[in-house]
């Protein structure tokens, strides 16, 4: 207790004891040594005595104390086997570390991620949807089987692995998964298609009574060029390379993708998503392509996903996966096919309390787990096997 000048007493605040100080001092050093570039071998130690007040100490006689500190930065890791390509997305300088394409504000847009690990070459390439030139040539020379093309077509994206040793690789791109679209009727129809159709020929029935050159309706409302609507696609990839013709995938059911490899926590140094193509089928619905990749140290998977969604009729998912072990050279693809009625999937969906039931059936995930699997086939190939 002190005495003021106007004779009021007050309480002087305790400061900040020497205990706090000295680790406040150290916290401060570990930050300015983490900062130092890697590959430093300077050290820096010191030692210093401090004299602790008894206030400090809980009671007793001041007692003094010794702390020494010694830091040392990190010696630099040894390089890592894998090599960006792309100078947009360069790894970090000290560990290498993870690489996620991150496209610039340049034009035209576009960003071209690559990356090499061993004799494995691994790319994408991101652009905006067709513009009305690049549309018109797709629709008057490259798919011209087709109606109408979807809505959204990313026509100019893909993802491409490559083996540059072997001249092999497989690619996904939008042009060559709309090929495989059928140009012959689905059968599929919307839910209302029925109740539309008939309410037409009763108005015909009705015209012809009143009126006998009323038009033929039931002709009048037949198709007029044939093709999947919905865009259904099984593509698998499209083989590149100018060694294409001499290595194939040889099929083995009772292979299975190595879910355990998969399973590890091995850092992902690149890593893409992207669509394909989509289309809303006149809001009756959803037709989408979309693939994307992740690659490891020592392997990749790649997923590419039909997802088809008719509202009130069935849900469709089209799984194609490839898996690479880069030190093995070994290439499995597995294909699924997944379809199921519209209620009897939305039936199995028992979220409480939830405003929209049928947000379950957004999620090509949840549609996936929950979808009866129609057709399976497992896939290998090495580039010791030639084609037969």
């Amino acid at each position: 207790m002190s005495q003021r000048p106007d004779n009021k007493k007050f309480t002087r605040p305790e400061g900040i004891n020497t205990i706090q100080i000295d680790a406040a001092r150290q916290m401060h050093m570990r930050t300015v040594q983490a900062r130092i570039p890697g590959g430093g071998t300077t050290t820096q130690s010191s030692t210093s005595q401090y004299k602790i007040p008894q206030n400090a100490l809980n009671g007793g006689e001041p007692r003094t104390i010794t702390t020494g500190r010694m830091f040392s930065a990190p010696s630099r890791s040894p390089p890592a086997r894998h090599i960006c390509n792309n100078p947009n997305n360069p790894p970090c300088a000290n560990c290498g570390g993870v690489i996620i394409p991150s496209p610039k504000a340049f034009l035209p847009l576009e960003d071209r991620p690559s990356i090499s690990i061993n004799n494995w070459t691994i790319s994408s390439k991101k652009r905006p949807i067709l513009n009305a030139e690049e549309l018109n040539n797709w629709e008057t020379k490259e798919l011209r089987g087709l109606g109408a093309l979807p809505e959204m077509i990313f026509g100019n994206n893909f993802i491409r692995i490559m083996n540059t040793e072997h001249k092999w690789g497989i690619e996904f791109n939008t042009l060559d998964a709309l090929k495989m679209v059928s140009l012959s009727d689905s059968g599929i129809r919307v839910a209302h298609s029925k109740v539309w159709l008939d309410s037409k020929l009763q108005q015909q029935q009705q015209d012809i009574m009143g009126d006998s050159s009323s038009i033929d309706m039931e002709n009048s409302l037949k198709i007029v060029k044939n093709y999947d609507w919905t865009y259904s696609t099984e593509y698998e990839g499209t083989v590149v390379g100018d060694n294409k013709d001499t290595y194939s995938f040889k099929v083995d059911n009772n292979l299975k993708l190595p879910i355990d490899k998969l399973s590890k926590q091995d850092k992902i140094l690149y890593f893409d998503e992207m669509v394909l193509f989509e289309d809303e089928l006149a809001d009756c619905g959803v037709s989408m392509l979309n693939v994307k990749i992740r690659v490891m140290n020592e392997r990749l998977l790649l997923l590419c996903r039909f997802f088809l969604r008719v509202d009130d009729v069935l849900l469709r998912v089209y799984d194609t996966r490839v898996y690479v072990e880069f030190d093995d050279n070994v290439v499995m693809r597995e294909i699924k096919k997944y379809e199921g009625n519209y209620n009897d999937i939305l039936a199995k969906h028992h979220i409480s309390h939830s405003h929209d039931p049928k947000a379950a059936l957004r999620d090509s995930n949840w549609v996936a787990e929950n979808t009866p699997i129609v057709d399976k086939r497992c896939e290998i190939m090495t580039f010791n096997d030639l084609k037969q």
